[in-house]
């Protein structure tokens, strides 16, 4: 692979990794350093990565060293999730609206995300938290925008269950 299209996948895919990373409760210091140790791996297998899934890979090789380094270190995180602009992107899809306004609260979001399988926790942090849009998304994830609409269309259903079930509205 050549310097150029790893510089260029750096320049474009590090500063969304560590904006996500930082909202899924990382801290600054601890997230630096994924990412480069994400790169790092990159380049010493980059050989074994189809170049159209290294986005996606490499996203995804972030998000296991994240996990690794919370395994290792037993540390408790704390989602780092804007209550507000989470919920008004979230319910413009939908129509939750009168469902959550009424209780539009960040520690309230943290709680029903943190319920939630990862998968689904990454999409909608990735949709609503850092506003990426499905071509985004989907080259983060390698996933096409159907199937990543489909899976979204879950995690949305499942953390309004959530909601409804620990605020009591139906």
């Amino acid at each position: 692979m050549s310097k150029e299209l790893l510089t260029e996948l750096y320049d474009r895919q590090a500063k969304i990794i560590y904006r996500y990373l930082l909202k899924y409760g990382c801290r600054k210091e601890d997230a630096e350093e994924i990412v480069q140790e994400s790169f790092i791996k990159a380049i010493q297998h980059i050989d074994g990565v189809d170049e159209r899934k290294l986005p996606s890979w490499i996203f995804t090789v972030a998000l296991n060293t994240y996990r690794n380094f919370l395994k290792r270190k037993s540390v408790i995180t704390e989602l780092s999730i804007d209550g507000g602009g989470f919920f008004l992107r979230f319910a413009a899809e939908g129509d939750f609206t009168e469902d959550i306004l009424g209780y539009e609260s960040a520690t309230s979001v943290r709680d029903c995300l943190s319920r939630l399988k990862n998968g689904y926790k990454d999409l909608l942090i990735l949709k609503y938290e850092m506003d990426l849009s499905y071509k985004e998304i989907g080259r983060l994830l390698g996933l096409s925008e159907v199937t990543l609409k489909t899976y979204l269309y879950r995690a949305r259903n499942e953390f309004k269950r959530l909601w409804r079930e620990e605020y009591g509205r139906s």
